[in-house]
């Protein structure tokens, strides 16, 4: 007789020898439970993704990706999915690791089936999995080799560079090692560094003393202090003076700095990630980014590959946007057509993943579709869609943004954000690629 507990529940089994993966299945399927296999951890990561499941039974030691890893890679996507972690090798350092990778519960090998059963039942009996907020989505080669480097560097407390196009979610990278990292009750402050000028950004950074210019009435704590104990995020780094830099080479060797307009020195806890969209190694050939500041910050790059580099994620990244999209404005998830997808894989995404956020919500705002075409698809990509591939990427993107500039209305700030772009850079782009007001209103 099966426990009702049983019922409607799905049991993961990862592990790297196919002959416990098949005793551990009929044993769960004769309790009654829904059982999802995979043959070794990156399996189990997709497998994981795409199921979502109620209880993950894994294998510690596994080749390439090991359990405790997997986990790791998992808490990336924001999925607090509940572990049980098995292995033949007892020790207490072994079940120490396991406990902190998350684990529900540690069971050694061979397995006592009654245990098992006690295991799940109290595994089970816990609050259900919860994703509280946007992460990362897609299952190819490339995103897992960037999950297993977050998983690696969230532990430490090492000074991270991102490296990757705009509208590649470096963002999301950056909150996902805030979100695993022992800091992660702390305080995330994310800074657009090219939204301000350069005086502005310096007393945003470090804050300011009353009396340190006009207008400064009190004291105000900078970033840097909100952020203490969490994590700094700051983007488009490459957008920073020369004189902030300086600053902030300091604050990284020193961990202090001076509010602007003060001389005590202010230590601080905080870890710093930073973004870029440019080569900042050109930039510093070229006398434009500091040498010592490039090195500071470069200890752990992270270089997120373009969407065109990685068009296997499209129909995943594309049903999570459908979904987040009809949530919110509380309609059905239409049915997408084989069409609309072949429509979506050709396009050279100049934009990256937010382009094809923005194009699948315009999408469902102005059609309300039951079923999404592949014509559709090609009336908000544009009729030269058809036809488009990679050495025409430079001719996309001035039609991209003559698009985001027309839809709206000529204001060139919203058509940046809509674009993930900063201000300065989609004035440069409009600059280069000799865009004029009568092809946009």
């Amino acid at each position: 007789m099966t426990d009702p507990q049983s019922e409607k529940r799905t049991i993961l089994v990862v592990d790297d020898k196919q002959n416990i993966l098949t005793v551990l299945d009929t044993f769960l399927r004769s309790q009654g439970f829904r059982v999802v296999t995979a043959l070794g951890g990156r399996e189990g990561y997709r497998r994981a993704v795409h199921e979502k499941p109620d209880l993950i039974l894994c294998d510690i030691r596994m080749n390439e990706i090991d359990g405790l890893q997997l986990a790791a890679m998992l808490k990336t996507q924001g999925l607090s999915l509940r572990f049980v972690f098995i292995t033949a090798f007892a020790t207490i350092q072994g079940a120490v690791d396991a406990m902190k990778g998350g684990a529900f519960d540690y069971l050694t090998k061979p397995v006592n089936y009654d245990r098992l059963k006690e295991v799940i039942h109290q595994a089970l009996a816990g609050p259900t999995s919860q994703k509280p907020e946007r992460t990362m989505v897609g299952s190819s080669d490339t995103m897992i080799k960037i999950y297993r480097r977050i998983a690696a560097v969230a532990a430490s407390n090492s000074t991270v560079l991102i490296f990757g196009e705009s509208g590649t979610g470096k963002e999301l990278i950056a909150r996902a090692i805030h979100n695993q990292s022992r800091r992660n009750h702390e305080p995330f402050v994310p800074v657009h560094c090219a939204s301000f000028n350069d005086h502005l950004l310096e007393s945003e950074l470090f804050g300011y003393e009353r009396g340190a210019f006009t207008g400064a009435e009190s004291r105000k704590e900078g970033f840097f202090e909100v952020a203490g104990g969490g994590s700094l995020f700051l983007d488009e780094i490459s957008e920073v003076s020369m004189a902030t830099q300086v600053s902030l080479l300091r604050v990284l060797q020193e961990r202090s700095f001076n509010r602007v307009g003060g001389t005590e020195f202010v230590q601080v806890d905080v870890r710093l990630i930073a973004a870029t969209n440019q080569d900042l190694f050109t930039l510093v050939s070229e006398g434009r980014f500091r040498e010592d500041l490039y090195y500071r910050l470069n200890v752990v790059p992270i270089h997120v590959p373009p969407l065109r580099d990685r068009r296997s994620d499209i129909p995943e990244l594309g049903r999570a946007f459908l979904k987040e999209t009809c949530t919110r404005e509380q309609l059905p998830e239409p049915v997408v057509d084989e069409g609309a997808w072949t429509a979506l894989d050709s396009h050279p995404w100049p934009g990256n993943v937010r382009e094809l956020q923005n194009i699948l919500e315009r999408i469902i705002v102005v059609h309300r579709p039951e079923r999404i075409t592949g014509e559709m698809v090609l009336e908000e990509l544009g009729s030269a869609s058809k036809n488009r591939h990679h050495d025409g990427v430079e001719t996309d993107e001035r039609e991209l943004l003559i698009n985001a500039l027309r839809q709206t209305g000529g204001n060139k700030t919203d058509a940046a954000l809509s674009l993930g772009l900063s201000r300065r850079t989609m004035y440069n782009r409009i600059a280069r690629y000799g865009i004029s007001a009568d092809e946009y209103l």
